[in-house]
């Protein structure tokens, strides 16, 4: 039965995005809080691109739920998997977690009223709360600001607003007009990790402007224990060192300040001397080496200036066009 995106109350339709891939049964708590949540007009989008059957084995317990849409994928890349499953969305506004992410009740409602209190927002991060967890066996990614942020320019202070794509929100319209997510980027993608804040990226620099909004919140269950910390941080740090090269290719030099203290200095190095130091959990010189390799890598890829994505090659390129079609 398929669901209407609206109702007699006049609720503004959501799509909620999730993309997984070899969760299997781990999904299936992320699903259950989605479709738990109290909005009335909304649907949930799960974007498969798993290895094995899995995963579509455990959703199907909510086959019957009419809120609920799964797409299979053979594609391999966030970016990716957010593109195709945003393509298929029957809504403007876009909400987007991961599948091992727990959201309240008020979540949608929190996304809708901060859209509509600003109408030039193009896209919401919120609050990424950790579940309880060892400190001393991992970490939870989190993301977490005391006070709202609205950044309207790349020479904001960036690093206040621009949160992590488990709890993130977009307009459908904006998202076609930048182009969507760069497919080279994001876990998965061929430049590491940083989907979700050259998106956000991108809306600024389109004219819209970007807030965070602590009142929107989930909470993160991806654990990450000590022996993946470096892999972990070779992916990430990986994204943000491409992901600069390509800004710097399109003259975009506003984001040096960024790139350069706030990502590089004021984390990769503080963070690597942390744990060398404190916790030895990875190799003090890993993020700064991925951060320079990904520079390396972006500065050879070819980049399509008008729409400030990553131009995709060879095998790459067409293996996204088999994806969309």
């Amino acid at each position: 039965m398929a669901y209407a995106m609206s109702d007699h109350s006049g609720h503004e339709p959501v799509t909620v995005v999730v993309a997984t891939r070899n969760r299997g049964q781990g999904i299936v708590a992320s699903i259950a809080s989605i479709l738990s949540i109290d909005y009335p007009a909304f649907e949930l989008l799960v974007i498969d691109q798993s290895t094995d059957d899995r995963t579509r084995a455990a959703v199907c317990q909510f086959r019957h739920d009419p809120r609920f849409r799964y797409l299979r994928s053979a594609s391999k890349g966030l970016g990716r998997a957010h593109n195709l499953a945003i393509a298929q969305a029957r809504s403007e506004i876009i909400a987007v977690t991961d599948d091992d992410c727990l959201v309240p009740p008020n979540w949608l409602s929190a996304i809708v009223s901060a859209f509509s209190a600003d109408p030039r927002v193009g896209g919401i991060f919120g609050t990424v709360l950790a579940c309880e967890y060892d400190v001393t066996a991992g970490y939870v990614p989190i993301f977490e600001r005391a006070r709202p942020v609205t950044l309207t320019r790349l020479e904001d202070n960036l690093a206040a607003g621009l949160g992590i794509g488990a709890c993130f929100a977009l307009r459908r319209s904006i998202w076609r007009e930048v182009h969507g997510f760069d497919e080279m980027l994001g876990p998965g993608s061929p430049l590491g990790s940083l989907e979700d804040r050259d998106m956000a990226l991108r809306i600024l620099l389109a004219g819209y402007h970007v807030s965070y909004t602590p009142t929107v919140q989930v909470v993160h269950y991806g654990f990450r224990r000590n022996n993946q910390l470096r892999q972990l941080a070779r992916r990430d740090w990986f994204g943000f060192g491409s992901s600069f090269a390509k800004y710097l290719k399109c003259g975009h030099w506003a984001l040096t300040p960024y790139m350069l203290r706030e990502m590089w200095i004021g984390q990769a190095v503080h963070q690597a001397i942390h744990h060398w130091r404190i916790e030895r959990r990875i190799g003090r010189l890993t993020p700064i080496a991925s951060f320079w390799c990904g520079f390396a890598a972006g500065l050879m890829v070819p980049v399509d200036r008008r729409t400030g994505l990553f131009i995709m090659i060879g095998k790459t390129r067409r293996q996204a066009k088999t994806s969309r079609q």
